[in-house]
């Protein structure tokens, strides 16, 4: 996938199904094509939440359709993220998936599937771009927005949806002012939780407006297979298979303590999510948790055994990773490296060190031994990955060093100088020497 995707992810399995709480009184609902869908969520409940999840459609692909002012309306186009390397689609317009090409998809399996496709190098900045003005619009409806993914919010809109008609008018507008202002479609979708916005949004596709209620679950969400369950992968689906579950409505049957002895904690608030149920709170940008964890990997273009290619990219991961702590304030004390080998054997392993990291040598010394530690050079690698976890604030009391003080102010000073040009002119602006000689676009 491409790196800033990755990047930009919010959240994950764990924030949208949250631990269920019982359903209130069922109300009536109803697709985009009914008269009466406003009815959907009663004015008389008022601990109901109403929840919208706009969900861009085929994203990337979208955009780009979009800047090419109509000359790739009617061909498949799929979004990559490096078109002459080793790369998989990271997006694919709904004429492209006709020919059984997906997000994931390698681009070697692309272009045999489809040899007639375009094939386009992602472009983060405009994505990103796109993705702010996106949210921009949803806070015209209501302030209470949450940027779940590059390609996905959730609006609560509990309090503002009489002022615009209802829940699905307010959709409706919301949908006509993205195509207006953008020129993209996205598929909305309405429910009491995220969980169910989000499962709507997803039967609506593409461009469509659907609504999810507690009433719906036993007609509309239980006779759906399992891996429509949003977070039910293929390999989870196999391991229900196996006790016989098949469908939504299945799942939601078994008991939660088989499903806790099979998967854990997740076991149960699976159960809840097959019951439509979650808790799950929308968090706008000011409420989001402070970070646990900053992370880059990357793929190479090929299979290498060389040395000086894996540190290359090893430095160029740690400087991103450095460059992210320092812009939020943050350091670590835990270094883990993630190690790929060409027939996808991934080690991972990780070191603790007695002070906070953040600066970009720190960060790749502790990688490169960790490196040293796994890697047998004669077996060729095709993934590396650093993160730094067990996180302080900027603000938070820590130990500082007895010996070398000064010299790592001034390496923080120049480090300080370095992003502040990054900041103005963009990330290319000031790398590291030994990137200038990569092949690679780490």
């Amino acid at each position: 996938m491409l790196g800033f995707e990755r990047n930009f992810a919010i959240s994950g399995k764990s924030r949208l199904l949250g631990a269920g709480a019982p359903p209130v009184s069922p109300q009536q609902s109803s697709s985009s094509s009914s008269s009466s869908s406003n009815l959907l969520f009663s004015a008389s409940l008022p601990l109901e939440r109403v929840i919208v999840c706009v969900d861009m459609d085929a994203f990337f692909a979208s955009v780009e359709q979009q800047c090419a002012h109509g000359a790739l309306d009617d061909k498949p186009v799929m979004v990559c993220g490096d078109t002459e390397r080793r790369s998989v689609v990271a997006a694919a317009n709904y004429i492209a998936r006709e020919y059984g090409v997906r997000a994931g998809t390698p681009i070697t399996t692309a272009r045999r599937l489809c040899p007639h496709g375009v094939f386009l190098t992602g472009d983060p900045e405009k994505y990103v771009y796109t993705c702010i003005r996106i949210n921009d619009l949803c806070r015209e409806f209501t302030p209470r927005v949450e940027c779940f993914s590059i390609d996905e919010s959730f609006l609560d809109i509990s309090g503002s949806a009489h002022l615009f008609g209802g829940p699905v008018e307010t959709a409706r507008r919301l949908k006509a002012r993205i195509r207006e202002e953008l020129g993209i479609p996205c598929t909305a979708g309405i429910g009491p939780n995220k969980l169910l916005a989000k499962t709507a949004s997803k039967l609506g596709k593409p461009d469509g407006l659907f609504t999810l209620s507690h009433a719906d679950v036993p007609t509309k969400l239980h006779p759906l297979p399992i891996t429509k369950l949003y977070g039910i992968g293929a390999r989870t689906a196999e391991k229900l298979a196996r006790i016989g579950v098949a469908t939504i409505g299945q799942l939601a049957r078994t008991p939660p303590d088989t499903l806790k002895r099979l998967f854990g904690i997740i076991g149960p608030m699976m159960h809840d999510a097959a019951n439509g149920l979650d808790s799950s709170p929308l968090l706008t940008e000011d409420e989001q948790p402070e970070a646990k964890s900053v992370g880059n990997s990357y793929t190479l273009s090929d299979d290498t055994r060389d040395v000086r290619k894996v540190l290359t990219v090893l430095l160029g991961l740690c400087s991103k990773v450095g460059r992210r702590l320092r812009k939020g304030g943050h350091a670590g004390r835990t270094v883990t490296l993630t190690l790929r080998y060409a027939n996808f054997q991934t080690l991972v392993r990780a070191r603790t060190v007695e002070a906070p990291l953040n600066l970009d040598r720190d960060i790749f010394a502790a990688a490169c031994a960790l490196l040293d530690e796994v890697w047998h050079k004669s077996r060729a690698v095709r993934l590396l990955g650093v993160s730094v976890s067990n996180l302080l604030h900027r603000d938070d009391p820590r130990q500082l060093p007895l010996f070398g003080h000064a010299r790592r102010q001034r390496l923080r000073q120049f480090l300080a100088s370095v992003d502040a040009l990054r900041d103005r002119y963009g990330e290319s602006v000031a790398i590291w020497a030994p990137l200038l000689r990569s092949d690679e676009a780490i």
